[in-house]
């Protein structure tokens, strides 16, 4: 038979094992899909702002005319008396508690200082945006209480102001959108780096490990099959699932952000054409798969039992992953051409400059070329590794 159709033949016999465990196969397609979905509605939630009203449980002796006034001000403070406000709040009936002195009002407006102290559960978003809600204006109040003590003495009251600092985004995005690309720019690489690796290490471990677990190594070891087209024709098999777990997961990760997110859909519509951020962030997955795939096959090979094989996967996830969060440290404006030479951490720049519509070709092709000529190298390390039956009959 002749080599092309030989390395046919291993790729459709495995292929078709892989599809006729449709377990494996619901392990490295929809789970993921549903893992993504989570995580995205999960980051659109942090961008989602907390509830406008904020409900303020206050002890029944606070002066009553401060909190009018407060409420005057800013109606979406609402204020409830309550005997014990700490309590309130810690049942969840209330956004914050607030202990205020009796005659609060009276103290400011004769020159003395009233007393304050706002309690809130530091692991509540909703909590956290009530008490800056409340402190902004309590500020404001104080601020109209120091403004008139300062004109009552004929001091002019912009001696307190001696600045005026603004400050302004780079881009002509608004803060929302810019919040949102930031957003996107962190969860786009660690989805597609998660998927391409989550799809690819059950497969490969079955394919390799698998092998030594159902005892057939030996005789496929006597087969006229030349071990660089057995590597070969199963890595190809781990690339294919492991492309096509990347693609499901990106068209449902894109479908969600569109149609089912408010925010993060910011960062999409800014964009000058999202179908390029599909196609180009497929062409830079696919790169990054065969690099990871082929470093995958070689801790397979390694592996004495599929149990073994999965725990070598595990820190070669996140060494997958991990290089996603780069692009936090790194501004855009301070990446060279050389950071996109640099293995699983040029995908997390490449997307980022898709989102921020500066994407260059020479930072592709540098992406792809740098993680392609990796992986040869990984794929020729493990076809030797392949061809030494010490690691292969290892017991």
């Amino acid at each position: 038979m002749p080599k092309k159709n030989l390395f046919a033949h291993v790729y459709r016999k495995e292929m078709l094992e892989i599809l006729r465990d449709k377990r494996t196969f619901l392990l490295v397609v929809f789970l993921p899909m549903l893992l993504f979905v989570g995580l995205v509605l999960f980051y659109e939630n942090m961008l989602t702002s907390p509830n406008e009203e904020v409900t303020v449980a206050v002890n029944k002796t606070a002066d009553s005319a401060l909190l009018d006034e407060l409420h005057r001000q800013n109606k979406d403070l609402i204020f409830q008396k309550v005997r014990d406000p700490k309590a309130t709040a810690s049942a969840g009936d209330s956004d914050i508690a607030m202990l205020v002195d009796p005659n609060a009002l009276t103290e400011m407006t004769n020159g003395g200082s009233a007393s304050f102290v706002i309690y809130s559960d530091s692991s509540d978003k909703n909590a956290a945006a009530a008490v800056a809600t409340l402190s902004a204006q309590l500020s404001a109040v104080d601020k109209a209480f120091v403004t008139a003590r300062l004109t009552k003495a004929d001091v002019p009251a912009k001696t307190l102001d001696s600045m005026n600092v603004q400050i302004k985004p780079l881009s002509d995005d608004s803060a929302e959108t810019d919040a949102s690309r930031l957003m996107l720019t962190i969860v786009l690489p660690m989805l597609l780096c998660l998927g391409v690796t989550i799809g690819a290490y059950p497969v490969v471990s079955e394919l390799f490990a698998g092998e030594k677990d159902k005892k057939i190594i030996d005789a496929l070891l006597v087969t006229p099959v030349k071990r660089g087209t057995l590597l070969f024709g199963k890595w190809s098999v781990a690339i294919t699932v492991s492309l096509f777990t990347a693609f499901v997961s990106l068209t449902a990760t894109l479908l969600i952000i569109f149609f089912a997110t408010t925010h993060l859909r910011k960062a999409l519509d800014a964009m000058s054409s999202p179908l390029a951020l599909f196609a180009v962030g497929m062409l830079a997955v696919a790169s990054f798969a065969t690099l990871i795939v082929s470093i995958q096959t070689i801790a397979a090979i390694f592996a004495k039992s599929m149990k073994e094989a999965n725990s070598y996967q595990s820190p070669i996830m996140m060494l997958a992953v991990i290089p996603s969060f780069v692009t936090m440290f790194i501004s855009m404006s301070q990446t060279t051409t050389a950071m996109f030479f640099i293995p699983l951490a040029n995908i997390s720049f490449l997307l980022r400059e898709m989102i921020y519509d500066q994407f260059v070709w020479t930072h592709l092709l540098a992406t792809m070329a740098s993680n392609l000529i990796l992986a040869a190298i990984f794929l020729y390390a493990a076809k030797r590794i392949y061809s030494n039956n010490n690691y292969l009959l290892a017991k």
